[in-house]
């Protein structure tokens, strides 16, 4: 594995844009067939780019949302009742929470990273593992 520095704050690659791209086409397209679950790909498109681009929570927590929103959205679709409201409602408090907790982390590499963690620089260095 190629050795790389560790940044803080936003970022955004040509490879992230291409998956927003991909992603939006996904849902377009769902959304053009009146498919109406359009939204689950935006829902999850969202989050990706929130986690991964903005936040930078670690790969631990970007896997518990995606249990629960798998576990919310086959819920709310076994009760026959499947409406991104209803998903979003019960989501968001998770997606807080998560963020929360990652922000609150001596690894946290997100944006405002510099304002917020007192030990960037620790993590910056190496002191902390990627996964904390």
């Amino acid at each position: 594995m190629k050795d790389r520095s560790r940044t803080w704050g936003f970022q955004i690659s040509l490879r992230d844009c291409l998956a927003i791209i991909v992603f939006a086409s996904i849902a377009g397209m769902l959304w053009r067939w009146e498919s109406p679950l359009w939204w689950i790909v935006v829902v999850a498109a969202g989050h990706f780019f929130l986690f991964c681009n903005v936040f930078r929570i670690i790969r631990r927590r970007e896997l518990i949302w995606a249990g629960c929103f798998m576990f919310n959205v086959g819920a709310w679709a076994w009760l026959g009742d499947l409406e991104w409201s209803r998903v979003l409602l019960c989501q968001l408090p998770i997606t807080a929470l998560l963020i929360f907790a990652d922000v609150r982390s001596p690894g946290y590499h997100g944006i405002f990273a510099k304002q917020l963690n007192a030990q960037l620089a620790d993590y910056l260095e190496g002191k902390f593992p990627l996964g904390e």
